[in-house]
């Protein structure tokens, strides 16, 4: 969604009380130099390896960062402050029926040279605190999480590699439960090497695609029925991550598989088998 930052306006006796917001808070310590952290979070390039899988940058005060999970779903943050190094501010202005009156949503990094390693600090504020944004609340403070660790992954394990990015979305029906167990029972396509048991933290994990050896790896966050994500050893380190979008008759599941080094056609192979395989787990949701 695109959005510019909103101008500042006369206050009125009769104007409404701003709405109450929260914030949600995130740190990791990445072992790069800050100059490096700086770019892949302002470089639009950069921004593609770890976050949406197409981004493009104006840099500098003023300019914007545009985001894009898929054609036609672009998103635009203005960056209001830039300083080099140490803290870069982003604001979005929500569309009038998902705000609350005309709050905007902000979104601070700021770096701290360690010394060799860098530790970033991530604040999202502006978030609506009404309770219908509740289950957004926990699906951003998950993806927060994430794509944090993602970053951090990305700039330790693949520094100057490029993402190819193989992905799924299809609509599913049924609560988060009910496709979260489809997905990751015993029978689902992704499991615990052991049979039957969910995948936890520090567990690994079997990705099992039709027509395709299985894709083994480790568990980095498994928040059921919400959110799993982990490290395709057996794909030089790839990086899966399943997000449980919506609720309602028929809503978004996304499964994204970040390869990086990987040869074009393996990674066309992996999409396909991913394609069909969801297709015969949700063969009613088409």
């Amino acid at each position: 969604m695109t959005g510019e930052v909103a101008g500042s306006a006369e206050p009125s006796s009769a104007a409404e009380p701003p709405a109450a917001t929260r914030d949600i808070e995130v740190s990791v310590e990445i072992a790069a130099p800050v100059e490096a952290v700086w770019r892949a979070i302002t470089e639009g390039d950069q921004v593609a390896n770890w976050f949406a899988p197409i981004a493009s940058a104006n840099p500098g005060e003023g300019g914007h960062l545009t985001v894009s999970w898929e054609a036609g779903a672009e998103w635009t943050s203005w960056i209001t402050v830039w300083d080099p190094g140490k803290h870069l501010r982003l604001v979005d202005q929500l569309p009038d029926e998902q705000a609350d009156g005309g709050a905007a949503m902000a979104l601070d990094y700021r770096l701290t040279d360690l010394g060799g390693t860098t530790r970033l600090d991530l604040v999202n504020s502006g978030l609506s605190s009404a309770p219908d944004w509740d289950d957004t609340f926990h699906m951003m403070n998950n993806g927060w999480r994430f794509f944090l660790w993602n970053l951090k992954h990305f700039l330790e394990r693949h520094p100057g590699a490029r993402r190819t990015m193989i992905s799924q979305r299809p609509r599913v029906t049924g609560s988060r439960e009910e496709v979260w167990d489809r997905v990751f029972g015993a029978e689902g396509p992704l499991r615990t090497v052991t049979d039957g048991a969910y995948p936890g933290t520090g567990d690994n994990f079997r990705c099992v695609l039709d027509g395709l050896e299985a894709l083994e790896g480790a568990v980095e966050l498994c928040d059921r029925p919400w959110a799993f994500a982990g490290v395709v050893s057996s794909l030089a380190d790839g990086v899966l991550h399943v997000e449980m979008e919506g609720t309602g008759d028929r809503w978004k599941m996304g499964v994204w598989l970040s390869a990086y080094g990987v040869e074009e056609e393996q990674c066309e192979e992996i999409g396909a088998a991913l394609a069909r395989t969801l297709s015969r787990v949700f063969p009613e949701d088409g």
